[in-house]
């Protein structure tokens, strides 16, 4: 059964709708203006949860149980730190009770929707990543992540906010807030396989053109409002290419490399050679035609079905401004969508994103690929229906 738009909508706008509510808490507190830059609920593996850790010095984690149980993961850049710790007067100990208040502000959005209250404990710095990975739940593989990225309006550095739910009881909560809500943590493992494979093709085929074997693969699906689709990306050069498909699955693919030097790209499809600017566009348009084809051929061989991709799209700017188009182009009959979304690591110089984004409108062909990629003879609702707790 296709979700409908407005289900697709409620799924992410939840957690912005949180992420809104803990910049809010927070600039209620400073008297700095705040906002959110990025809100995304993300359906990731378990090996996956490492990255949402975040990697600055200060992180503090939040539990928090009652109608829903789970934690906050906040975690500081320095700049925003040193702000928030001068705003307050309070040093670093301000730091605690600003993750307290954010953590708060989110679940506030949850609690609305519970018959009980969600409690927050007591925070506590994050001082073994290995713990808080065993700690946090995943059901048949998976995870939920809510994550936001909150600002200060003078640009003092960002907070990393990732809300993770325990899985099961936040699924029992999920179907609680509507009659309609069938939701099992296997059919989300469905979407979790979908998202490896076609990292994984992703892959393989930029090592049989580049001969860089990835030393990194990051996959996950993400539920985005449309506005908020350019966000996914920093504000770096991004170069590479842009498809559409049509056939058996209807989609817009985003085949982007970041590069620390430039011309990396170039240089791994023709090594030793002096290429001009038009060559090395073209190795570059080719890379991300092979690299889309292979992930889009993936899909059409579990459904037995065809699936036709355009001529390439060459672009050459900063991430968000490339995305802006995508979301330009869906904001017109969607208010969210969502995102396979996988990040291959082929050396220090070359990080290769890819973002798929299915039509809302097949949705059913895309539950129908994740039911055959995991073998289930049942195929899963896509996206997961309601998963964001009910629209307004």
């Amino acid at each position: 059964m296709r979700v409908d738009l407005e289900s697709l909508a409620s799924f992410s706008q939840t957690g912005d709708r949180g992420g809104v509510r803990a910049a809010d808490s927070l600039e209620a507190l400073t008297g700095v203006p705040a906002y959110c830059d990025l809100t995304r609920t993300t359906l990731v593996d378990g090996e996956g949860l490492a990255s949402f850790l975040g990697d600055a010095s200060t992180r503090i984690e939040v539990p928090f149980d009652g109608a829903l149980s789970g934690r906050a993961l906040v975690s500081y850049e320095k700049p925003f730190a040193a702000r928030i710790a001068e705003e307050l007067g309070m040093g670093s100990g301000a730091l605690p009770e600003v993750a307290n208040i954010l953590t708060s502000g989110f679940v506030d959005v949850w609690a609305e929707q519970a018959e009980s209250t969600i409690d927050i404990q007591p925070p506590r710095p994050v001082e073994d990543d290995a713990r808080v990975l065993e700690d946090a739940a995943v059901a048949d593989g998976s995870a939920f992540v809510f994550e936001s990225h909150v600002e200060l309006a003078d640009g003092d550095g960002t907070c990393r906010f990732a809300v993770l739910p325990d899985v099961e009881p936040f699924v029992d909560y999920l179907e609680a807030g509507s009659e309609d809500v069938t939701l099992s943590p296997g059919e989300l493992a469905a979407y979790v396989q979908l998202t490896a494979e076609s990292a994984s093709a992703v892959a393989d085929h930029l090592a049989a053109m580049t001969g860089i074997d990835a030393n990194g693969v990051e996959s996950h699906l993400d539920f985005v409002p449309v506005e908020r689709v350019p966000s996914l990306l920093d504000d770096a050069a991004y170069e590479g290419a842009v498809f559409e498909s049509e056939g058996g699955l209807n989609t817009v693919i985003a085949v982007l490399f970041d590069e620390s030097e430039q011309g990396a790209v170039a240089d791994a499809m023709l090594p030793g050679s002096d290429h001009d600017p038009s060559m090395a566009q073209s190795a570059v348009a080719e890379l991300g035609n092979v690299t889309a084809s292979g992930v889009l051929d993936g899909w059409a061989n579990a459904i037995d079905t065809s699936i036709d991709i355009s001529t390439p799209s060459h672009v050459h700017d900063d991430g968000r401004a490339v995305l802006d188009t995508v979301a330009a182009a869906y904001g017109r009959h969607a208010d969210a969508i969502a995102v396979v979304d996988a990040t291959v690591a082929l050396d220090e110089d070359v990080t290769c994103r890819v973002c798929a984004f299915p039509d809302p409108q097949d949705a059913d062909t895309v539950a129908e690929i994740a039911s055959e990629l995991t073998g289930d003879e049942t195929v899963p609702e896509f996206p997961p229906e309601d998963a964001g707790g009910g629209g307004e």
